[in-house]
């Protein structure tokens, strides 16, 4: 069956066939967990003083001292759900927001209203803590081997290997700095993995990208205070 459905079908329809049917599957699963979750969820952290801290888009890093959000099911994630928003919280709930390498995921045209919901369920002197691809280091590696483009290629673009790790945007310090006080976050400063509990993550925040036996930084840490 299978060889006769290879002569009456081109290998590229066959290979564009499966991939949909996949895609299909994965969503389905990720509607059915969803469905789940309202019924069954891990267990919240529970911090002093009823503290509330997210963990936006946290893939599979499980910080215990956070509620976990990510688009893609797992069995620490607290709520399964696009990352832009945030309506299990109510407006000044929330005390500190992490988010490494996911404010990219979004379009330069949504990244305004991506950072209002953020700062919406914040409480005033709340903190969100961000880590993105820097440009401006992207830049410097490019420049340090040759303009090859490949060598920055998927920290630029992301690895494209499922529908939410694509970049749709890139950020330097300057530039997200202007945009988190246009947001009305009153203080930006840069923050240090590793500095403390809640700044210590296997993720990409303290990462390097090795090239030909050199390490590069690629991230840009910033903090901004509401």
């Amino acid at each position: 069956m299978i060889k006769v459905i290879k002569k009456m079908f081109p290998e590229k329809f066959i290979s564009s066939y499966q991939s949909t049917r996949n895609q299909l599957k994965q969503e389905l699963n990720v509607n059915y967990l969803k469905i789940k979750r309202q019924f069954v969820r891990p267990s919240f952290p529970e911090l002093p003083d009823g503290k509330i801290n997210l963990h936006l888009g946290c893939g599979k890093v499980n910080h215990p001292d956070f509620i976990n959000i990510d688009g893609m099911p797992g069995s620490h994630i607290h709520y399964i759900r696009r990352i832009d928003n945030l309506s299990p919280f109510k407006d000044n709930s929330v005390d500190l927001i992490y988010a490494c390498h996911c404010l990219e995921h979004f379009s330069h045209l949504a990244i305004t209203d991506v950072l209002g919901e953020w700062f919406r369920v914040l409480k005033d002197g709340g903190i969100l803590r961000l880590s993105v691809p820097d440009f401006d280091l992207l830049l410097d590696i490019y420049q340090n081997n040759n303009k090859d483009l490949n060598s920055i290629l998927r920290p630029l673009m992301g690895a494209q290997n499922y529908q939410y790790n694509f970049h749709k945007t890139t950020f330097n310090q300057q530039n997200l700095e202007n945009l988190l006080i246009k947001t009305g976050f009153s203080k930006v400063q840069p923050w240090q993995p590793g500095s403390n509990e809640l700044t210590t993550f296997d993720d990409w925040s303290n990462k390097t990208l090795t090239i030909k036996q050199k390490s590069y930084r690629i991230s840009l840490n910033i903090e901004a205070i509401k």
